[in-house]
This record gives C-alpha cells, structure tokens and sequence, in this order.
C-alpha cells in the first residue's frame, strides 16, 4: 500500500498532467507517429502491427490495443522507455517542472549515470584467462581465446540492495562481469553479472544494468560488418559468436531487441531469437518486431536480407543448444554460420 504522501505526490501529477499528456510525452522522447494518432505495434504488449492507438481520448494519455487493452500516459511511459513507475513519475514531474527536492538528489541526472559508469568501467581489466569472468564463462562452454573489449572484469564490484522507498546499501563486494552497453553515442550504461568464487551469485539480480534509458543500445561483441548477427543475452552473443563466427550484438532483453539500433551498413540481419513457446512468445514476438522492422527499413543500396533463427526445443535458447551441442546431448541443428 503507498503512503499517503506518496500517493498525494501521484495525486497531484496526475491532475496537473491532465490534458497535457500529447505535449509531455512528446517532450519525452515518444515517437511522434504515436502522438499523431497513428494505429501501430503496440509497445506495451510487443505484439501486432496496427493494434494500437494512442488517443488521449480523456486527457489520460490514454490510449487503446486490440490485445492488450487500455492504458493511460504512466503506462504508456513505462513501456516505451523501459522504466519502472517511479522512475517514470519522476520524468512527468521533471517535464511539468514539479519534480520535489528529494527526488531530484534520489534520481540521478542521466548525465550523472554514465559518469558513473564510466567510472566503473576504468576500474575494471580485460578478461584474461584464468580470472573470476573466464572461469565463469568456461563453467558454461562459452570460454574464448580472446575475449572482446566490451566485456571486462572487476574485481571487488559493490553489490547494492534496496528496501523499499530507501537507499540502496551495499552488502557486499564481488568479482564482476561487466558488459559495456553501446549506442551511437558511445557508452550508455554497464550491464553487471556478479561472480563470487567464480559462480553465478545466487540472487534474483545477479545480473542487472547500472540504470535505465538504454533503448536500442546494444553489448557490442564485434563490431558489424555488412553482416551482423543479434540476440538477447550476452551468453546467447557468445554462444552465436563461436558457432558462426559473425559478429555479434546482444541487446539484454526482448523488449529491447525489437527496438535495436542496426546500422545503415548491415546488408544482412540474422535474429537469432529465445524459443518462448512454454509461456507467451515472447522472444519469437520480439524477434519477428525487429525483422519486420528491419525489412522495412530504407537503408542505402536497397533493402536487408533478413533471417531469424529460433531453437526447436521449447523454453531454450542459443547459449543452451551451444551447450548441449558441446557436452552431447542433444542434436540441434547448425546455428547457421553461412
């Protein structure tokens, strides 16, 4: 249950956002065919190509999916940046030039965040053979020769928890994989695997990014060529990586997938997309958005060849038919290196 607070701070933004949600999300970054009233892919449930509309049509930045259901403007906020409630009352408050005192220095700047990051990132060293990353990685048969420099190790990285509305405290400190999340720009944020011993931390968030706004951007494992292959995770990168030998983007999530930043160069795009036919298609949805979108895509010279792959084994993934390829159990066919 939210405090009474709290809840009169949701209270307030709510009623002075009233009738403005065209101009705020607009403001915000959202895609201006959306606020056109454009039937689209809906961003909420990633599925469809014209099931959605955005129509404002109680001054709620309400809006409408023919699967879904409706929404208003949080929602709607939360989906298309892929933050959680707080972080996006924060944005409203920010762009209505309301956002309290305390919320400001709680919320750090995204300006503040990549400081941040980069910083971690300079304490951090190549992977190297033998050390807490490569041992990790091996113990799941994704081990390299070389690793790539968007992948490096920390050795002693603060682990944080948060309760509640409070500040996170750290607990401890771990060896670490960092993950260097690019964007056109340059470095948007770190994705971090905690390795204690060498293994997996045993916690819901042993992997997690630093912070949030990193749509399209992408792990880079190689950089693309006229051919570029992309997934979720960055053990399916690997796991694709040295199976095809192409070069490899892992964008962390299916819901990022689909939102993927490919460059202009790419002449061939392969998907290599989760097999999330046990629960709701959501890495074959994710997979199919970006080919489509990709498809369409006017790039210099002509339009991309496409290809999305999917493994046949319901509920698995790359890196799991790359390790049952390994310890031979199963035959799965060829991740499709030519």
């Amino acid at each position: 249950m939210l405090d009474a607070d709290y809840a009169a701070r949701i209270d307030a933004v709510r009623r002075r956002a009233h009738g403005r949600w065209t101009e705020l999300l607009g403001a915000l970054g959202l895609d201006e065919r959306m606020l056109k009233r454009k039937p689209m892919a809906c961003p909420v449930c990633k599925d469809g190509v014209d099931r959605f509309q955005f129509t404002d049509k109680f001054g709620e930045g309400n809006y409408h999916c023919r699967k879904c259901g409706p929404g208003g403007g949080f929602k709607l906020l939360q989906a298309c940046t892929g933050t959680d409630f707080h972080a996006a009352l924060c944005a409203v408050e920010k762009a209505l030039g309301t956002l309290p005192h305390t919320a400001r220095s709680a919320e750090p700047s995204p300006e503040w965040m990549k400081k941040l990051a980069q910083r971690i990132w300079n304490e951090a060293r190549p992977v190297t053979v033998g050390d807490a990353v490569d041992r990790y990685l091996r113990s799941r048969r994704l081990g390299l020769a070389a690793y790539p420099p968007s992948l490096r190790f920390h050795p002693a990285l603060g682990y944080y928890r948060k309760e509640g509305e409070g500040k996170a405290r750290k607990v401890a400190e771990y060896p670490a994989m960092l993950a260097s999340v690019q964007s056109p720009q340059g470095l948007v944020t770190l994705h971090r695997t905690y390795l204690p011993d060498g293994c997996k931390l045993d916690a819901e968030d042993a992997k997690k990014l630093l912070s949030g706004g990193y749509v399209g951007a992408s792990v880079q494992l190689a950089a693309a060529t006229d051919e570029l292959a992309v997934c979720e995770g960055i053990e399916n990168g690997i796991a694709v990586l040295l199976a095809t030998g192409k070069p490899v983007w892992c964008a962390m999530n299916a819901a990022n997938l689909e939102k993927l930043w490919v460059p202009d160069t790419v002449r061939r795009l392969c998907i290599y997309g989760d097999n999330d036919a046990g629960t709701d298609f959501t890495g074959q949805a994710s997979a199919y958005a970006l080919a489509r979108r990709a498809r369409r895509e006017p790039v210099p010279g002509g339009t991309r060849q496409v290809d999305v792959f999917i493994p046949r084994q319901p509920g698995s993934d790359w890196a799991e038919v790359w390790r049952q390829r390994q310890e031979g159990a199963q035959k799965e066919p060829r991740l499709h290196a030519a």
